[in-house]
């Protein structure tokens, strides 16, 4: 259970301490401290991380709702609590309003009641910032999509208008030529269409078991053989972990840097290593290829959505794998990262939870 820190917004040193003491049997694993005024109040939150404010209503420079309304401005997502001795209807109206989360009355403030109303609100707020954080993706997302779109659109549209016009003067030299133009199109529009909808199921929380991962590494490269044999590649692996994950995720995850691996590869063998070391509750798993590298200015780029750092006439792909393989990592509670050095070759490391973490959560 997480220790939350709480600040207590009040100019009334006895009430202070009553509301403190309240807390701290409401919450034994949480800490609380104390603000006398609003402007003390911005400036603990400047400088800690507190994860809920209680703020009296009545003070003197600053009131509780004009504090409110400043601390949500600078904090969208602050669960924030107004308390008073003088509560009644419009007032309750007035701080919701303002941005409080919640309206909580002094004279029924208990251990039982102010935990039940803190944990709502720290709960009320995370869900908040979860979907505005799913919004802000979707909708860049889908503006980046949309325009991506639009190129094989416009080239089938284009080719269909020629073979209409070719055939017509009944000479198909060109026909050919035509509908493979347009057939690649169509494909780019498909494939594009898929990895949507592999974003979209990826807001989902996937279920997590322990799995082998030499397993699933196995199996992910029998999946690739053809694609491994025809490019001349070579894939070395070593070690191993017990890993909590979702196997289909983590398949995917390794497939997609593979493939890269031997996609972006001037060399004349590509070589992709894969490694897997564990120490406790974390089983670290290093992909490194001997590929053309990545830029240092485009590598906090590389998982953002349609980000493509090559002509789609050297490099086929969609610019979304990477984002769904961070999409992946993140919705089993891992972490990926990428280091590169231009013309030697990028290791993507994986941090993934394993049978210890579970252990240790349980």
């Amino acid at each position: 259970m997480k220790h939350h820190l709480i600040l207590v917004v009040d100019d009334d040193v006895l009430s202070q301490g009553l509301v403190c003491g309240i807390i701290a049997a409401a919450k034994p694993n949480s800490r609380s401290i104390m603000a006398a005024n609003g402007h003390q109040a911005l400036e603990i939150c400047r400088e800690q991380e507190i994860d809920c404010v209680l703020v009296d209503y009545e003070m003197p420079d600053m009131d509780g709702l004009t504090l409110v309304r400043l601390l949500r401005e600078q904090y969208p997502f602050l669960p924030i609590i107004l308390c008073t001795g003088a509560g009644d209807e419009l007032l309750a109206a007035e701080t919701l309003k303002s941005g409080a989360t919640d309206y909580f009355p002094k004279n029924r403030m208990s251990p039982v009641a102010l935990r039940r109303a803190i944990n709502n609100a720290i709960d009320l707020n995370v869900r908040m910032k979860t979907i505005h954080d799913q919004q802000a993706d979707i909708e860049a997302f889908g503006f980046a999509l949309a325009h991506d779109f639009k190129q094989p659109v416009r080239q089938i549209i284009t080719f269909s208008d020629m073979i209409a016009q070719e055939t017509k003067r009944l000479k198909g030299e060109r026909l050919p030529q035509m509908l493979k133009f347009m057939s690649d199109a169509a494909r780019r529009l498909d494939s594009l269409v898929d990895v949507m909808v592999q974003y979209t199921l990826l807001q989902q929380t996937p279920e997590l078991k322990l799995c082998v991962f030499s397993a699933i590494f196995k199996e992910t490269i029998a999946s690739l053989q053809d694609y491994i044999t025809a490019r001349n590649a070579k894939v070395n692996f070593s070690g191993d972990a017990l890993v909590l994950v979702n196997a289909s995720f983590l398949s995917q995850v390794l497939q997609n840097l593979i493939i890269n691996g031997i996609k972006y590869n001037k060399s004349e063998q590509p070589v992709i290593d894969v490694s897997v070391t564990q120490n406790g509750d974390v089983a670290v798993v290093n992909v490194t290829d001997n590929g053309i590298g990545i830029e240092k200015q485009y590598l906090e780029h590389v998982f953002k959505p349609l980000t493509r750092l090559h002509n789609r006439s050297e490099y086929e792909g969609s610019g979304l794998g990477l984002t769904l393989a961070r999409k992946a990592v993140v919705a089993m509670r891992g972490d990926i990262r990428c280091e590169s050095t231009p013309g030697v070759g990028s290791t993507f490391s994986l941090r993934l939870r394993t049978a210890a973490a579970q252990d240790a959560a349980a």
